[in-house]
């Protein structure tokens, strides 16, 4: 495995990013992930997603169940009317009250089929939950490698401004004694301009990334900590490729889809089956205004339904539900072909950036040395200025260039991490409730046959509508 120590250790991500005494107080990457994760509202919209799916499968498990119902009939009816059209007094009000029972006995496995798949699609969604963790997380390292870059990118800017000034300075003395001509003090002054226009550029990139970083942590940046060592990563590519086939989160959701899809054919195959039922009903009726005494009568039967022919409508939801078969299989594909590309794609990535780091270092070193030589030779007039300029200029694309190859190696790693499932809060160590709700919400509204949560949106208004 190469880079830094464990699954990364982000819960002391202060001492890891080698904080010293003045910098006790700036903000670790431990905090904006940990940010990122509690505010992010894609994460809590899929934690809903997860929550609807979980009440599905208490409905379709609710079809099995006892359904019971009550049933008031009352009316009018005027049974005198004489030769003028007029109501005479002979009017009785019946009424009946009846309460009803229906449990259905047999299926032909239509409810138990249909439960599987509901259930199953929990496990999906809540696989699509970890993809989600996955992309605020990767947003947020993101976002804060970005503001670590663009501060260093101004930094480099303003001692280039400021070298650039000593430039100007220097070329106009030497003006003054005739050492140099006007050219060569216009072209200091056109790289000084054009060094602050970089630097105003670059100062605006940073605020950029703030915004980003508000996006993606929920909140504005404070002073940032240098970043903790990457994290362990495979040996090879392969490896990777296997973690990821076997632990991306949305592969498992894919496979996870195709199941309940096999569970829906099973369950529009129970059309075609027998359907038995129990119905029971108890029933009073009272005529008042009539002669008659109330009725009561009970009754308690078996249903038994032989579905012969439907127009080809139940054969039909049967063949859909195959198509559907295939399309989750061919899901699984597409996923796992998405995994490894982007396994492959941040891997490619990461050999670029740490190839850019090790040629930088050294086109860095090379380019101070330059610098320095050509700025002694023009002091001689053994270089002119734009000499000077154009040396100045190849140092700071040189340190540019170090500091957003180091940025991209770190974010790089990152996106390998998310490509093979393990960018997750549980893997990277971090002190934070996961939120996960799937077994939790479903164990507790699974039986809970009776009330909802009170909010501001179930307050009932009166509306006497149909």
């Amino acid at each position: 495995m190469r880079g830094g120590s464990g699954l990364l250790g982000l819960a002391a991500l202060a001492v890891a990013g080698g904080l010293g005494p003045g910098q006790a107080a700036a903000e670790s990457l431990s905090d904006a992930l940990k940010d990122a994760f509690l505010l992010s509202p894609e994460l809590a919209a899929q934690r809903a997603n997860v929550k609807i799916q979980s009440e599905r499968a208490v409905q379709a498990a609710a079809q099995g169940r006892p359904q019971v119902a009550g049933n008031l009939d009352a009316s009018a009816q005027i049974s005198d009317i004489d030769d003028f059209g007029r109501f005479g007094e002979d009017v009785i009000y019946p009424t009946t009250v009846a309460l009803s029972l229906f449990q259905p006995l047999y299926t032909g496995g239509q409810v138990e089929n249909a439960t599987e798949a509901a259930e199953k699609r929990i496990t999906a969604q809540e696989a699509v939950l970890v993809s989600v963790e996955q992309q605020a997380l990767l947003a947020a390292v993101t976002a804060y490698m970005d503001i670590r870059r663009d501060i260093d990118l101004v930094a480099i800017s303003v001692n280039n401004v400021d070298v650039l000034g000593e430039l100007l300075d220097a070329s106009e003395e030497r003006f003054a004694v005739g050492e140099v001509t006007r050219t060569d003090v216009e072209q200091a002054r056109a790289r000084l301009a054009a060094a602050r226009g970089l630097l105003a550029a670059q100062r605006g990139a940073l605020q950029a990334s703030r915004e980003a970083f508000l996006r993606a942590v929920g909140r504005y940046p404070g002073e940032l900590a240098p970043p903790p060592p990457l994290p362990d990563l495979p040996d090879s590519k392969e490896h990777a490729i296997q973690l990821a086939l076997r632990k991306d989160p949305l592969v498992l959701a894919a496979l996870v889809e195709r199941d309940a899809a096999g569970s829906d054919v099973r369950s529009a195959i129970g059309r075609l089956l027998p359907q038995v039922s129990l119905q029971a009903q108890v029933q009073r009726s009272d005529a008042r205004g009539d002669s008659l005494p109330p009725t009561e009568r009970g009754v308690v039967g078996v249903n038994v339904t032989l579905p012969f022919y439907s127009g080809g409508a139940n054969y039909a939801a049967i063949r859909e539900a195959q198509a559907a078969v295939e399309g989750r299989a061919a899901d699984i594909t597409a996923a796992r072909r998405d995994a490894m590309q982007a396994v492959g794609v941040a891997w490619a990535n990461l050999d670029v950036a740490r190839a850019s780091i090790a040629a930088g270092v050294l086109e860095v070193r090379a380019a101070e040395l330059a610098f320095e030589g050509v700025r002694e030779e023009a002091k001689v007039g053994a270089r002119t200025t734009l000499d000077v300029l154009q040396t100045e200029q190849d140092l700071l694309d040189a340190r540019g260039d170090l500091v957003a190859a180091r940025r991209d190696e770190y974010v790089a790693a990152f996106e390998l991490l998310a490509a093979m499932g393990l960018l997750t809060v549980d893997h990277l160590g971090l002190e934070v409730e996961t939120g996960r709700v799937a077994a939790s919400y479903y164990a507790r509204v699974k039986d809970r046959n009776f009330g909802y949560d009170e909010t501001d949106d179930t307050v009932w208004t009166e509306r006497w509508h149909p």
